[in-house]
Order: C-alpha cells, then sequence, then structure tokens
C-alpha cells in the first residue's frame, strides 16, 4: 500500500494526539494534577478575555496572555467551557502539545526518511510523563515549548550548513517563544550559539552568523515591543530581554536538597514515579526515580553507540549539540531554580526523543524489521501505558476540590476565620480563586475586627518569609509568622490551620529545602509549639486535617 504524502502523515499525527488528549482530560476531570499554578494563569488571562484593550501585559509572559485570551475567547464562541478558562486552558495546552507532536514527527522523518521511526518517535515523546502531564491540565509553558521545541528542530536540522535567512528563522521562532515565557531563553540561546560556532566554513563566516541569529533575536523582540508601545503594562526592549522573574527570592539559590529536586525532575520526565514537591519525598522513591534516569541513560548510550560512525556528518553534530547543549545549560539554570517542576524540564528534556527516534531507525535497519518494529513499538508505547496510568490516580480532582471548598466554608465562616497554611496547599489556589483573590498577609496586613466579609479569604502562609525574604534569619521568619497569628487572634478571629500543624522539624525542612531554607524550620516549629494549642474540628479525604489554634 502506498504511503501518503507527508502532508497527511502530520495531519493525521495532529488530529489523532488532539483527540487522544481532548478525550483525557474530559476522563480525567482534573486540570490541576500536581500543580494549580495554571489557576494564577487563568485569573490574570481573565482581563485579555474581557477587554483586550485595557489588560495589563506581564512582562515575563509578553505574549502569553494576549494569545490565551484570544483562544479562549475562540472557545467561547464555539461554546467549549464558556466562561471558565481554567479548564479552556488545558484544552489550548492540547492543541499546543499535537503541535509538538507533528514537530517531533516531521523531524524525524527528515533525518531518517522512516516513517516507522517518526511514528515511534512521536508516540514516545507523547507518552513521556511531565509532556503528557502538561498537555491536560492548564499550566502555561506548552505554547512557549512547542514554539522553542520547533526552533531547536529547526537548527538541528539546518545548522549543518546554516544560511543568513535560516539562522534569522530559528532566531525569530525561538524569540516568539521565550516571549511567550521568560526564562526559556536561558537553556535554549547557549546550544544554538555553540551549534553555529561549530558550522562548516571559517571563523569570520561562524561569526556573522552569530550575529546574525543574536540581531534576529534582538529585530524580532524589538518588533513585538513597537506593536504593543503604549499598551498598558508595555515596557522597553531591556526589559524584555531581562525581566529579573524568580531571581532574588526564595524560589533561587543553591543546596544539596536541590540535588535531590533535580532527580526527581529528571526521573519524572520521563516515567511519572512521585516525589514531585520536596526533597524528603525524593530521598524516598529514590529506587524508581533512579530507574527512570537510568533508562534515559541507556537510551543515550545506546543511540551514542549506534550514531558513532556518523560522528563526522556535520547534520548529527549539530543535532547533538543543539540537544545535549539544551540539556547541558537547562540542568545548570535549573539547579538554581526548580529542578522539580514539570514546566521547568520539559524544554530541558527533548533530547530523549530526540535521541530515541534516531536509535529506532537504526535499529530497523540494523535488524529484522517486523520483530525490531513490535519490540520497539511495544518500547514507545510503555510510557504512554505508565504515565496515563499515573495521571488516573488523580481522576476528578477538580470536583473534589470544589467539594471540599464548600466543606470548609460550611465548618469555618470566613468572616470569622484567618487560615494559618503551609502555602503550597492546592485547596489554597481554590479558596484565593473563588472566595477573594487576596495573597496571603506575611506582616503587610491589618485585618478589620471579626467579623469581616471582605476579603473573604483571608490568610498566612508559613512558605512566604522563605519566598519573600530570602535574607530573613530562622527567627525573624518565626516571629513574623507569630505576629499575624497574634493579630488575627488580637481582632478576634479563629485560626484555623492545615496539617502543616502537625509536621515535626524535620518534615517542615525537607519541605523548605525547595526554597533553600530548610534551617528556618526549628524555629518555626518551636515557636508554633511554645505558643499555641490546637485541636483538630475538621477532616476531609481531599484537603487532610483542620486545626483550630488557641494561645497557650
Amino acid at each position: 500500500m502506498k504511503t501518503p504524502a507527508l502532508g497527511w502523515q502530520l495531519l493525521l499525527a495532529f488530529a489523532l494526539s488532539l483527540l487522544v488528549l481532548v478525550g483525557l482530560i474530559g476522563w480525567l476531570q482534573n486540570v490541576h494534577i500536581l500543580t494549580a499554578n495554571g489557576m494564577y494563569k487563568a485569573i490574570q488571562t481573565e482581563p485579555w478575555i474581557a477587554n483586550p484593550a485595557t489588560a495589563r501585559l506581564d512582562d515575563s509572559n509578553y505574549l502569553y496572555f494576549p494569545l490565551y485570551g484570544l483562544l479562549c475567547r475562540l472557545l467561547d464562541w464555539l461554546g467549549i467551557e464558556r466562561g471558565v478558562p481554567w479548564k479552556q486552558l488545558a484544552y489550548i495546552n492540547a492543541f499546543w502539545a499535537s503541535l509538538c507532536v507533528v514537530f517531533v514527527y516531521a523531524f524525524v522523518h527528515r533525518v531518517t526518511q522512516s516513517v516507522a521511526a517518526s511514528v515511534l518517535a512521536a508516540v514516545f515523546h507523547f507518552g513521556c510523563g511531565f509532556f503528557l502531564l502538561l498537555a491536560v491540565i492548564s499550566e502555561d509553558i506548552m505554547p512557549g515549548y512547542a514554539l522553542v521545541l520547533g526552533a531547536m528542530l529547526l537548527a538541528g536540522l539546518w545548522f549543518e550548513r546554516p544560511s543568513y535567512i535560516r539562522v534569522a528563522i530559528v532566531g525569530a521562532v525561538f524569540t516568539l517563544g521565550w516571549l511567550m515565557e521568560w526564562r526559556l531563553i536561558f537553556p535554549t540561546l547557549p546550544a544554538l550559539l555553540l551549534a553555529l560556532a561549530w558550522s562548516d566554513g571559517t571563523i569570520a563566516w561562524r561569526f556573522r552568523r552569530i550575529v546574525m541569529l543574536i540581531a534576529s533575536i534582538l529585530a524580532t523582540a524589538g518588533i513585538v515591543q513597537l506593536l504593543w508601545d503604549g499598551h498598558n503594562g508595555a515596557v522597553g526592549l531591556h526589559d524584555m530581554l531581562w525581566t529579573g522573574k524568580g531571581v532574588a527570592s526564595g524560589w533561587a539559590g543553591l543546596s544539596w536538597d536541590k540535588a535531590w529536586m533535580m532527580l526527581s525532575g529528571v526521573g519524572n520526565y520521563f516515567l511519572i514515579m512521585g516525589g514531585f514537591t520536596d526533597p524528603v519525598t525524593a530521598r524516598r522513591l529514590v529506587f524508581p526515580l533512579s530507574v527512570s534516569v537510568l533508562l534515559q541513560g541507556a537510551i543515550l548510550v545506546a543511540a551514542a553507540v549506534m550514531l558513532w560512525p556518523q560522528r563526522a556528518d556535520r547534520r548529527l553534530r549539530a543535532i547533538t549539540i543543539v540537544f545535549l547543549g539544551t540539556l547541558g545549560a537547562g540542568e545548570v539554570f535549573n539547579f538554581y531554580a526548580q529542578p522539580q517542576d514539570p514546566q521547568m524540564q520539559v524544554n530541558v528534556m527533548p533530547w530523549l526523543t530526540v535521541a530515541w527516534g534516531l536509535l529506532a531507525a537504526k535499529l530497523l535497519v540494523s535488524s529484522g524489521r517486523s520483530r525490531a518494529l513490535l519490540f520497539l513499538a511495544i518500547l514507545s508505547l510503555a510510557p504512554l501505558v505508565w504515565n496515563g496510568a499515573q495521571l488516573a490516580r488523580w481522576r476528578g480532582g477538580d470536583q473534589a476540590s470544589l467539594a471540599a471548598l464548600a466543606a470548609i466554608e460550611k465548618r469555618f465562616p470566613p468572616d470569622s476565620t484567618v487560615f494559618l497554611y503551609w502555602g503550597f496547599e492546592p485547596i489554597t489556589v481554590w479558596q484565593y480563586a473563588l472566595w477573594s483573590r487576596t495573597w496571603d498577609w506575611d506582616g503587610a496586613v491589618t485585618p478589620p475586627p471579626a467579623p469581616s466579609a471582605t476579603p473573604k479569604f483571608k490568610w498566612i502562609a508559613i512558605a512566604a518569609g522563605a519566598i519573600r525574604h530570602p535574607d530573613w534569619t530562622a527567627e525573624q521568619h518565626a516571629q513574623s509568622i507569630k505576629r499575624d497569628i497574634d493579630q488575627a487572634l488580637d481582632r478576634g478571629y479563629q485560626v484555623a490551620v492545615s496539617d502543616v500543624w502537625s509536621w515535626s522539624a524535620d518534615e517542615l525542612a525537607g519541605q523548605l529545602g525547595g526554597l533553600a531554607a530548610a534551617n528556618r524550620a526549628a524555629a518555626i516549629v518551636k515557636m508554633l509549639h511554645d505558643n499555641f494549642d490546637a485541636r483538630q474540628v475538621f477532616s476531609d479525604p481531599t484537603v487532610g486535617a483542620y486545626y483550630v489554634l488557641q494561645r497557650r
């Protein structure tokens, strides 16, 4: 039977990917698996849905909110989750993820001229843990990742003998990607520059290509800056290139705890094993996470051995530099930031799919085709089967959270309750989004006497001091929390505390380790238990136990 034209193959890859992802979103009924950050993004998108003319640009997501506001209005017009942007974002992400699958298919087909290898690579990428996760939830990374991945794939194909126009196209696509999510500039730019530095030709030619790449990046960003000039929140070119997002906060910094978080991020990227949020859990899951990392290492070694005879091939060299260069630069950056975070790993790790696609093509040629194809098909599908089963554990989470929120409101009247949280409990996002969009106190709020209906959500976050005040001592952090609790009690509020009350100093240190603030845990736990007593008054299977705090 004649193989369909490449265009039809790509259209089929897109349609099948989108159909599966949309079905999975509808079946899971949980667009906040592992992270509820997408809820905040949906809230920031709302002004762009309601009135783009007055909505404010975000310097770290310069193009994301205008684009997603437009796409949400399109879904409203089509009647898809009308008026519920936190659900719509997941469906839009599925669209971009499907484009990623198309990009992978086209790239492997171009390099190997093998339909079978292209299918195997596309299925493999589709099933990788963090990619599949981010394709069905409302997190904000997918459009930026899709464009940056496209730029990387083009660079791999073109940077063997790059013309000026091809370099400019790669730079423009790459820039549109990081203008969706600013931090995407850091892992891939060094790799693109290195690939051009190693391209063919004289040193002068290579230098001119590097200049062209930088010029195309600046020109594309400059055009975007001019198009938005005068809009609410518009910034200059310098501020677009450096937004400083996450710098000088608790997310930034180096610690040994982040080595465990790195194991979690790299391991879960391929096969979802758990241990996503803190180094303590990652240490407990060291074996399954290590198995996932070792499997990735085996794929890399096998691909290197099979492709070694072609090491002089310029295209293969460009592909290697672009993808392994992004891996190296990206993991250094991630170690400084949040190595466990799915959106921090997804753009760093596509080397795995590229290695698998090239390895599959070699194995299909070197061994019996039918036998090898069956074996490789099973291996390519295995991540999808495993990770799909893992995601099923969170099925129905959105409805369960809404039910828990109603139960909390009934038990703890919001007009007379201040909530004390660790700070990353998923229910806090629902309270923020659906009660009142008010941030935790962090020593900066003086509430009116109880009862007070405004704001509806009044809360204190233990993690706030670690995030916003990385220069604090442990005692300063503890005393800031105490002042907020005392203020709430003095003004007649009951203080409802989550099960963070029951954590030991070691458990809290494990959680604070992700913020490079583990040394503050003992002082915080001592302050809480030396000054306050608590009794459990509420429990829910979704949100856990709640206690009411009283002074000793």
